[in-house]
């Protein structure tokens, strides 16, 4: 079958292995386009050769349709420029002209936003709502360099037909996705039991990320990239989860894999003279005042939060639980907690903890507010305590889910939660700093339950540019 002048749709930008040089442009089709590739240019109507694409497929385990995405990576590009691009099958343009700005090539100033658990905006999706399309035009408002999408983003595992979600949901995301990266974590909704080993065919075949030197079946699952002097770190969190939160139980996926590269990019991140900032982004959440939702999960407490304190990373984005909090920094566990309480420290530098030193500890953000049908902020735990699950409980004879166990604990780690705002995303601005000074990131939270977004929340985030620190 011949793709025709119509068959390219869902254009999704992903940043290469170096952001500042190369480009992924991504799209689905209906049938198995012949010859897809792609044309760029720095200059509007001076068009490159064409890039030709990969051809990737899967069958969906429930429909039996087979699904093709075409991948292009733009390679030999200049920092900090803007590119056009349109797509051709066998040499005839599809109509899905866009543009991109890639990234800087050292340290400077430019936005990124956050936010998961999105679905979508079709009428017929009981799993997303108006919200999961309003978040899209709030980060068009924002203009982002990029924006990192923190898992649950299209809730395919919970439909009938999971293709069609998929399709709606990057057919959604396009009039952003197309012009800019949206860079993704896994979350449990993104596991569709017969879709591969791992349930995740469908995930590791619309996206092409950043490379993180194992397996092919692993490919995707986590990654990191660089833009200007911020080190982003995005890792698979149901590998070290006690929650059985998906179809498939997938803790310890990796074999300990994941858990060993991860503490070997936070080593040479932080040992890099040219990396200021390290921003960690997984879907499950390691902190929650959620009463009824996930909770947080001991696992990720038992496996990473000590590699984050050892490599000083300053920033942990993550949804999961559907409403927006942050915490202070912490730093290390309070003693004697049999939950592993992050503990909280002193690192305020302005009044009213608006501006934040993490040199001093991490700071946790959680932000699952992209459109779910189901925001949990009227079922926060008040007073405020954090709720863990501490483990699972074998599966009931003729069942695999195992149930969760759960604790509570003192959230003394909370700085701030929003139960007025249900739909919410995080916007943040990365400023270099002078040499021999700080540098810093201004942190708004926004509500998206309207095409208008406005902000609720403000945090500036400090923290002393490496070439400050001292050498000897």
């Amino acid at each position: 079958m011949t793709g025709g002048a119509d068959d390219a749709y869902g254009v999704h930008l992903t940043f290469g292995a170096e952001p500042s040089t190369a480009m992924v442009v991504s799209w689905l089709s209906h049938g198995p386009a012949t010859r897809p590739a792609v044309r760029c240019a720095a200059r509007p109507g001076a068009l490159g050769p064409p890039v030709p694409a990969t051809i990737r497929s899967y069958r969906d385990a429930r429909t039996g349709e087979r699904v093709f995405v075409h991948h292009a990576s733009l390679t030999g590009l200049e920092p900090a420029t803007d590119y056009a691009f349109t797509l051709e099958h066998d040499g005839r343009p599809q109509g899905a002209d866009g543009s991109f700005r890639t990234a800087p090539g050292s340290r400077a100033a430019f936005g990124f936003t956050f936010f998961g658990d999105q679905g979508t905006d079709r009428p017929y999706d009981p799993y997303g709502s108006p919200a999961s399309g309003y978040a899209v035009v709030g980060v068009e408002r924002c203009a982002p360099l990029f924006a990192l999408t923190g898992g649950d983003l299209s809730y395919a595992n919970q439909r009938e037909d999971p293709v069609r979600t998929w399709s709606d949901w990057f057919t959604m995301i396009s009039p952003s996705a197309g012009a800019r990266p949206w860079m993704p974590c896994v979350g449990n909704h993104e596991i569709e039991r017969g879709n591969g080993a791992l349930g995740l065919a469908a995930y590791q075949t619309y996206f092409e990320l950043p490379p993180n030197g194992d397996e092919g079946y692993l490919a995707g699952l986590w990654y990191a990239f660089t833009v200007g002097a911020v080190r982003f770190v995005v890792v698979s969190a149901d590998d070290v989860c006690y929650q059985n939160s998906g179809p498939i139980y997938l803790r310890g996926f990796s074999a300990g894999r994941q858990t060993a590269w991860l503490a070997r990019t936070l080593e040479q991140a932080r040992a890099d003279p040219g990396i200021d900032w390290i921003v960690v982004a997984m879907h499950h959440a390691a902190l929650s005042t959620s009463a009824d939702h996930n909770g947080a999960d001991l696992g990720i407490r038992e496996a990473w939060l000590p590699l984050f304190d050892r490599y000083g990373v300053d920033l942990v984005l993550y949804g999961h639980e559907h409403h927006y909090e942050r915490s202070h920094p912490v730093r290390g566990t309070v003693p004697g907690s049999p939950t592993l309480a992050p503990r909280p420290v002193a690192s305020a530098v302005g009044p009213g903890g608006a501006v934040v030193d993490t040199s001093a500890g991490t700071v946790h953000l959680m932000a699952g507010t992209g459109g779910s049908s189901s925001p949990s902020t009227d079922t926060l735990l008040d007073p405020p305590a954090g709720r863990i699950v501490v483990g699972v409980r074998d599966p009931e004879p003729g069942r695999r889910h195992r149930a969760a166990v759960r604790a509570l604990e003192d959230a003394a780690w909370l700085a701030f939660r929003a139960p007025d705002h249900p739909y919410a995303f995080a916007g943040f601005e990365v400023d270099p700093g002078e040499a021999g000074g700080l540098t810093s990131i201004r942190v708004t939270a926004y509500d998206s339950g309207s095409p208008d977004p406005v902000p609720f929340d403000r945090v500036t985030l400090v923290r002393p540019r490496t070439d400050a620190a001292p050498t000897g």
